[in-house]
């Protein structure tokens, strides 16, 4: 059997197209003899209400989220790192009575405040709506690495001065001065996408160093307020439509709480919506890599229940296992792409349109790990987003929304 619409061939049984969605029903038509015969016929998706179509763009602001976040994540580990190692050489002295590692701690502890203060200023750059203040913030940034380097290069001599082995000490100074470098260098890349990146004549222009402090300080501070009123608002937003939420479906009344559970157990259970992916990432750092699985679990589950009918079926978490196993982890990219390239096919039944695919997340996959290895992330982030809007559009036609 053809689709009517796009003319490529479908399952005999499938309801809906898998390469662009289109519903296909048959049409009974009587012949002279007075028989029916079945034959299919175009018909406009669509709900009760009309909708928008929602379009998913990925602009240059989403990867400086993202990539700022990734490094706020990096950073925000070794500020901790840091900070309990500094902490750890301090009480030693009670432990061993060297009066020596006291310098030693300070200067560890002072490190892991450089590392806090690159974490947070990251956050500031990449989700502050004062798009004005960037330049002064990745001034912040660079200032904060002169002094992780400069701190680095303290205890490297330190070290030496207590009989350390030279290439230790080296080391010592290599690894913050080449990965600063690098956060540095990808930072600025990331401003130079969304045309916020500070240049030469910037710098040259500056009145004195106080002017420059002053403004930096302004900016941080600045930043700091608006990311916090943003958490807030959001905070106050969650709480109060969880109130609603609450006052809306209170008790009432035995009659209507048995026809709403006849209505749910005949329309199934609402699909999760709320994935994200800085929680992904977060809870996989946390699980050691458990809650990736879980979530591919769940993202199967979900797109095979909205995308039901298409004649096609995303493999479940056992199947993503083995077949990874057997071949050496390219199945997952397999996976990703046929799971990119149905959530595009289907969108058009529930009003959407998608304009990232599996050809999309595919690109990103391989070649955006070119870009500081930010690209597998931006390439998740297409799922996630479009399984969201699936399973939104999937609740609202199920009346769960």
């Amino acid at each position: 059997m053809k689709c009517v619409n796009c003319g490529n061939d479908i399952p005999d049984k499938a309801r809906f197209c898998p390469y662009c969605g289109t519903q296909n029903e048959p049409q009974q038509e009587t012949t002279q003899n007075g028989q029916t015969t079945g034959q299919y016929q175009y018909q406009q998706p669509g709900q009760e209400a009309p909708r928008q179509a929602n379009t998913v763009n990925l602009d240059s602001s989403l990867i400086l989220k993202i990539g700022t976040g990734i490094l706020a994540l990096i950073y925000a580990i070794f500020a901790l790192r840091y900070v309990f190692n500094g902490v750890r050489t301090l009480l030693s002295v009670f432990s061993w009575g060297y009066a020596t590692s006291i310098p030693g701690g300070v200067l560890t502890l002072i490190s892991g405040a450089c590392y806090g203060g690159m974490a947070a200023v990251l956050v500031f750059l990449g989700f502050s709506k004062q798009r004005e203040k960037a330049k002064s913030l990745f001034t912040v940034l660079g200032i904060l690495g002169i002094a992780i380097i400069g701190i680095a290069f303290l205890r490297m001599l330190l070290f030496l001065v207590l009989g350390g082995d030279i290439l230790f000490a080296i080391k010592m100074l290599l690894n913050p001065l080449f990965g600063t470098a690098a956060a540095l260098a990808v930072t600025y890349g990331l401003l130079y996408l969304t045309k916020e990146a500070p240049t030469v004549q910037d710098y040259q222009n500056m009145d004195s160093m106080s002017n420059v402090f002053k403004d930096c300080a302004d900016a941080v501070q600045g930043a700091a307020k608006d990311v916090a009123s943003d958490v807030n608002e959001k905070a106050d937003a969650y709480r109060s439509s969880k109130t609603s939420y609450n006052q809306n479906t209170g008790y009432q009344g035995q009659e209507t709480a048995y026809t709403n559970y006849n209505m749910n157990y005949s329309n199934g259970s609402p699909l999760k919506t709320d994935r994200g992916l800085l929680g992904y990432i977060l809870l996989t750092l946390i699980t050691c890599g458990i809650y990736s699985y879980y979530f591919i679990y769940t993202v199967a589950r979900d797109v095979n229940t909205a995308c039901e009918g298409d004649g096609k079926s995303t493999g479940g978490l056992l199947q993503f296992i083995l077949l990874s196993i057997l071949t050496c982890g390219i199945y997952s990219w397999i996976w990703q792409y046929s799971l990119g390239n149905r959530l595009a096919a289907n969108a058009p039944r529930y009003g959407m349109n998608f304009q990232e695919n599996g050809t999309t997340v595919l690109l990103w996959d391989l070649f955006g790990i070119f870009l500081c290895g930010i690209g597998p992330f931006i390439a998740m982030n297409i799922i996630i987003k479009n399984t969201n809007s699936i399973c939104m559009a999937y609740n609202r036609s199920k009346g769960f929304m």
